[in-house]
């Protein structure tokens, strides 16, 4: 039974590396509000920024939800491709949707900002699921999310991490 969970939680950590992308394999970390000089090692964004960044903490093993605004400053369209946090085991950008009157959640592999734009990573719509928190993760923390762009550039949030009753910022 070991060797099969083994292979389960190694097969769950390398499809966790291979989604989220070249933010996750890399090895530094930057931090902050928004553009900062190093973001999970990528050159930093000087048009995409983040800002109101929060966590909805769900006990493990349930996954907690990162909710925030991106802002393409920039006069091209951007790809949002990646996400990591050094405080969470496993992070990946998710998609509510409705289908026959049920809500359904999946797995994306990029979203697109449009040039002067907002994205708003919200309840019911996109967001960021979050699992394997690190030990000692509790409300009221403040934690660094990390996030890749098609174009090989990055951008960091700092999110409050909040009770699963909150409903916004």
């Amino acid at each position: 039974m070991k060797p099969l969970f083994s292979r389960i939680l190694g097969a769950a950590a390398a499809s966790a590396l291979f989604w989220a992308g070249p933010a996750a394999w890399a090895h530094g970390h930057g931090g902050g509000h928004a553009a900062m000089s190093s973001a999970a090692g990528l050159p930093a964004s000087s048009t995409v920024s983040a800002r109101d960044c929060w966590i909805r903490q769900l006990p493990p093993p349930a996954p907690s939800g990162g909710f925030l605004l991106v802002h393409n400053g920039g006069d091209q369209p951007t790809v949002l491709k990646g996400v990591s946090s050094p405080d969470y085991g496993m992070v990946m950008l998710h998609q509510t949707t409705e289908e026959n009157g049920l809500s359904k959640m999946s797995m994306v592999h990029e979203v697109s900002i449009p040039a002067g734009q907002n994205l708003a990573l919200e309840p019911g719509s996109y967001h960021i699921m979050l699992e394997q928190p690190r030990e000692g993760l509790k409300v009221g923390d403040h934690v660094r999310v990390d996030f890749a762009l098609g174009n090989g550039e990055g951008f960091s949030a700092t999110c409050e991490v909040k009770p699963a009753k909150a409903m916004s910022h």
